[in-house]
Formats: structure tokens, C-alpha cells, sequence
């Protein structure tokens, strides 16, 4: 092999092997961790120096440098996790907020772009505390804390995180049963659909045994009265990512199970979804062939006389998960493969972990970084709300609907101008269900989804702009926009909450909320330049079926209440629209920009 080997001392002089840096390189970033350390140490100990901002600050310096100059070396995740621990420290010594975020993003980063690493759990776990204690942020803090126990089962971390999410259960469900008026419970019972495990020996539970019972209040039962009929089965796919929703025409009990692979049978992954009181429709398929790589088919019949099952022929599984809809019920199967040629994770109900960062020779080192962390901003997705015999928010004559249509256009526009692939879930008045569109943007690997909406309010004095991201009600505020939004009552919404939490495992949540912020700043700023009055309502979290299961960046924007006369004025001429979409794009270009800077450090 002389001719790989010439290559690679080759690759080497260069300073593109390994690493991807010198040697000599290597040894400074080395050297600069451990004096990074060894002054940690210190002034740990030293009451007086650690109370000056100046001295932390030359430590983080030192940890930067170590992780800038070998950003894949052996001391790589250490000195992310170091910078963490020293803004944190300053955060609780010197008392100031912004350092507490800080450091919540540096574990971040230890956790996805090394996520096998041994620290990677405790990286999660400070993170999920700093959420709790430092940043009034509960929900940041129970999705960290569930990626822990799903995606570090055998981290020493697991029996931490197990009983914080047992304390934020308990402290959920008493808020949820305070403002409903319902009598307190004690001690509240853990959600039902987070479904924490206990670690096992093998720490992880058997995929090819689990099975979970989901029961909705007034679950129809197997053999009273007339069954329940399986509609439809639907199904959007793309190499890496499948949808399927199964439409019941009523709400019904259902389990699911996962059989691992046979070799002696030739059969691969199979999830089986047992509907409890229903039979197959006239027009329910027995049999879909999907073949995408990840799912091989999809098999429909009649299990027992009072049961229908569905199977998922799955070839290439990463991860799924399983969740309904109300208003009609549907049941939802969102499925992740490995790329092809990739070996699948160990355990099917782990979470795909984020690929860990490898430098391409030849190549800048923060392009590779935002490629593989799946950071690039290329394709947006546009959603117009609603449509077809969804008006949504209808006042004065004009119809949410076509106010989102129209925006949606004049936005993508400037987006293409701007360089930007623009894709649509719809280009004229049709219906679309809520789950079709984020399945469309993961089938269509778009990096970007924004959901277009304007709000409506029972008081007509109410107006001005506000952008959601995914996440748990905060205020009653919240919860009436996502009740209107997602067509169901605010009680089903708080239900709702529930499962969210599991479902966010895997959904770009702070990605989200950056994006977001960004888009509100500069709409904000930019229409206030020439319409004053403008009111601000703010950046808000709230469980939007439309921006469930969402594999990118997702937002809703609200972009005014058309039951205010002088704003549905204004939403219902173009050149408002092209003024808002003009600062919508400015906000999208700062995100992008956010995100090349992200990937350098």
C-alpha cells in the first residue's frame, strides 16, 4: 500500500490528517487545556480573585483557545465543557444572567457534536439545572433531562435526571390542576406519556417487548356497541424520514410494539399498532408498498374481530415515535432512518444522536462544521395557514386564509431573490391537514419551516405582531392562540402538554427560539419605521400541532388580528405585506448569519 501511505504523510505535512491540524498544533491545544484547568483549580480556591470577572475570563481564554485549536482532538468536548463550568461559575459568583446562558450553550454544544462522549450526560444535566434554577425555564430543562435518560441510558446521570422529571411532574400537573379548578391531587401522578424508564441492566429498555397503552378519556371499548372504522392510512417519505397517519373516525384505544429484525425470517423491524374497538373502512388499504429505504411497506387488517393492526415494515430504523391528533382523531408515526450504508442505532427507542464533527481535509473547518450539524440555511418552507374550507380567523370580510396565502407568496419571493429555495405547503386556497405540512417540509429536508398566520381576539381593541415556537403554554395568552390555531378547546390543549415533552426529544427547540427571535427583532424594528404603532406582543411558546415533529428550525407567525379594524386594514393590501415580508427576510438573513458564526465558536 505505498500509494496510501505517501498519501496520508502527505495529508499529514499538510496538516489535514487527524485532527486536521500540526502536531505541534495538537500539543499547544493540549498544553492550553491543562493550564486552562490548573487555573479552574485555583481559583476555585482563591475567595478573593474568583470574585473578579477578569480572572475567569483568562481561564475561558485558555479552554477557547484549547478547543479552537483542535476543535476533534481527545481534550476537545473537556474544553467545551470547561467553558461551560467557567460561565457558570461566573454566573453564580458575579451574578449575572447572560453568563447562565452562556454556559446552558456550551453544554449544549458538548451534547451534540459529542454525543457519545462520557461527559455528554453531565454536560445535560448542568444545562437542565441551569434552566431550572438560574433561567426560569422548566421546559428547556425537562427536554434535557428526558434526552438523558433516552439518550444516555447508561450515564451515571440517568437516577439525577429520573427524579427531576418526576419533581417537574408533579409540579406540572398541580399547575395544570390549579388553574382548571379541579381539586389537588397529592402526590401527582408522573404524565402518562413522557414514559421515563428505569434503566435496566443492559441500560436500555427491550424494543423488541416494549409496548405502551395509549387510553383517551372516554376510550370506545372493544365489542360495545358499533366499532370504530380505520379511514385511511396516509403517508408522506422521503431516505431518512417517513410520516404515516392512520385517520380513525373516532377516538380510540391503541397500543403499539417493536419486533427487532429476524434474520432467520428475513424480516425486518416491524412496529405493530393494535386499534382497540375498530375495523378496517371500505377504503382502508391492506397493503402499501412504500420502499424508500426506510420503510418497506405498510400492512393493514383485521387482528381479532373487535381489532384492527396495522404493521410498519421498517428496513433502515433510527428512531420513531407515536403520538395523536384530536379534531379529527388520527394516529401519527413519525419514523427516522440511518442513511443508507450507516449502521442503525443499538436500541430503536434511542433518539438519532447528531454525527459527530470529523474534519474534511481540505475544507474550512466551520463550512464543515455547519454541513454536519445540519446548520446550513438553503431551503425554507413556506406554510400558509389554514385554506380551503379552513378559513381560520374571519372579521370585517376579510379571511385569515388568504391574508397567509398572499403574505406566503410576497415572502417566498424575496426569499428566492435573497438566494433562498422556496418550497410551499400549499399555492392556492386547498385544505391541508395540520400534520401534511411539517411531514412535507421533513420529506423535503427543508432547513427552515414558517407557518403564516394572522390572529384573531375577542376584544377588537387587541392588535400587533407575535411569533410561537414549539414548546409548553406559558400563559392563558398562549394557550388560547394554540387552542385556534390547532381547532380544539384550551382543555385539549393543556392535554395536549402531556406528550409534548417526549415528542420535543428531537426537535430543534433552541435552533427555533433563535430563529424566532430573530425574525421578531427584525420585524419589529423594520415596521416600526414607517407604521409607529406597531404593537409588540412578543416572542412565545405554545403546542402548535402544525410545528410538531418538525425536524428544522420551525416558527408560527402572527402576523396581526384581523379583529382589529385599523390592523385588518392594513393586513389586506400588498404593500403592508411587502413591508412586514421585507423585515421577515432581514430576520431569516440574521439567523443565517447567527449560524455561520455559531459553527466557529
Amino acid at each position: 500500500m505505498p500509494d496510501l501511505r505517501l498519501f496520508l504523510i502527505i495529508l499529514t505535512i499538510l496538516g489535514l490528517w487527524g485532527a486536521g491540524l500540526p502536531r505541534e498544533a495538537q500539543a499547544s491545544a493540549q498544553r492550553d487545556y491543562a493550564n486552562g484547568w490548573n487555573e479552574f483549580q485555583r481559583l476555585l480556591k482563591d475567595p478573593q480573585q474568583s470574585q473578579q470577572r477578569t480572572a475567569w475570563l483568562a481561564v475561558r481564554n485558555m479552554f477557547k483557545s484549547a478547543y479552537q485549536k483542535s476543535p476533534n482532538g481527545p481534550n476537545a468536548p473537556k474544553a467545551l465543557f470547561y467553558l461551560g463550568r467557567v460561565h457558570e461559575e461566573m454566573g453564580v459568583r458575579l451574578g449575572q444572567r447572560a453568563d447562565f446562558s452562556q454556559a446552558a450553550d456550551y453544554y449544549g454544544r458538548v451534547a451534540l457534536r459529542f454525543p457519545h462522549h462520557t461527559w455528554a450526560d453531565d454536560a445535560r444535566l448542568r444545562k437542565a439545572r441551569i434552566h431550572l434554577e438560574h433561567l426560569e425555564d422548566s421546559a428547556q430543562a425537562y427536554i434535557d433531562l428526558l434526552a438523558i435518560v433516552h439518550n444516555h441510558p447508561k450515564g451515571d446521570m440517568v437516577p439525577q435526571a429520573q427524579a427531576l422529571l418526576r419533581e417537574l411532574d408533579a409540579s406540572f400537573l398541580a399547575k395544570v390542576n390549579r388553574e382548571s379548578g379541579a381539586a389537588q391531587a397529592a402526590p401527582a401522578p408522573a404524565l402518562p406519556s413522557a414514559r421515563v424508564p428505569e434503566a435496566s441492566a443492559s441500560g436500555a429498555p427491550d424494543a423488541g417487548r416494549q409496548a405502551a397503552l395509549h387510553s383517551p378519556a372516554t376510550p370506545r371499548q372493544a365489542g360495545a356497541g358499533a366499532d370504530a372504522q380505520l379511514l385511511q392510512v396516509r403517508y408522506w417519505s422521503s431516505d431518512e424520514y417517513t410520516r404515516v397517519v392512520l385517520d380513525v373516525d373516532s377516538e380510540v384505544s391503541f397500543s403499539h410494539r417493536l419486533l427487532n429484525p429476524d434474520p432467520d425470517l428475513g424480516t425486518p423491524h416491524r412496529l405493530m399498532i393494535d386499534l382497540e374497538g375498530t375495523v378496517l373502512g371500505p377504503d382502508a388499504p391492506t397493503q402499501l408498498q412504500v420502499a424508500d429505504g426506510i420503510l418497506r411497506q405498510v400492512r393493514s387488517g383485521q387482528n381479532q374481530p373487535h381489532v384492527s393492526r396495522v404493521v410498519l415494515d421498517i428496513q433502515r430504523l433510527e428512531d420513531f415515535r407515536v403520538f395523536t391528533l384530536e379534531g379529527p382523531f388520527r394516529i401519527i408515526v413519525d419514523v427516522s432512518g440511518s442513511k443508507a450504508g450507516s449502521p442503525p442505532t443499538a436500541s430503536a427507542q434511542q433518539p438519532a444522536a447528531s454525527k459527530q464533527t470529523q474534519t474534511t481535509p481540505g475544507r474550512d473547518v466551520a463550512a464543515s462544521l455547519v454541513e454536519q450539524l445540519g446548520l446550513q440555511v438553503r431551503t425554507i418552507m413556506i406554510d400558509p395557514g389554514h385554506g380551503g374550507r379552513d378559513p381560520g380567523a374571519v372579521a370585517f370580510g376579510i379571511k385569515e386564509k388568504d391574508i397567509a396565502l398572499r403574505m406566503s407568496r410576497i415572502l417566498g419571493k424575496m426569499l428566492e431573490e435573497k438566494g433562498f429555495r422556496v418550497l410551499y405547503t400549499r399555492t392556492k386556497d386547498v385544505f391541508v391537514p395540520l400534520e401534511e405540512r411539517t411531514a412535507m417540509a421533513n420529506a423535503q429536508k427543508a432547513d427552515l419551516f414558517l407557518s403564516i398566520h394572522a390572529n384573531a381576539h375577542r376584544n377588537p381593541k387587541i392588535n400587533g405582531f407575535e411569533i410561537y415556537t414549539l414548546n409548553l403554554a406559558r400563559t392563558e395568552h398562549a394557550m388560547r392562540v394554540a387552542a385556534r390555531e390547532n381547532a380544539v378547546s384550551p382543555r385539549q390543549v393543556s392535554d395536549l402538554q402531556f406528550i409534548l415533552a417526549d415528542l420535543m426529544l428531537n426537535s430543534k427547540v433552541s435552533e427555533s427560539r433563535e430563529l424566532a427571535t430573530k425574525i421578531h427583532t427584525r420585524t419589529i424594528q423594520g415596521v416600526r419605521r414607517t407604521h409607529p404603532n406597531l404593537a409588540d406582543k412578543g416572542v412565545r411558546e405554545a403546542p402548535f400541532f402544525v410545528l410538531m415533529g418538525a425536524k428544522m428550525p420551525a416558527v408560527l407567525v402572527e402576523l396581526g388580528y384581523l379583529t382589529n379594524r385599523e390592523e385588518a386594514r392594513l393586513l389586506n393590501t400588498d404593500a403592508y405585506l411587502r413591508t412586514m415580508a421585507q423585515s421577515l427576510v432581514q430576520g431569516v438573513l440574521a439567523y443565517r448569519d447567527h449560524v455561520g458564526r455559531h459553527a466557529k465558536l
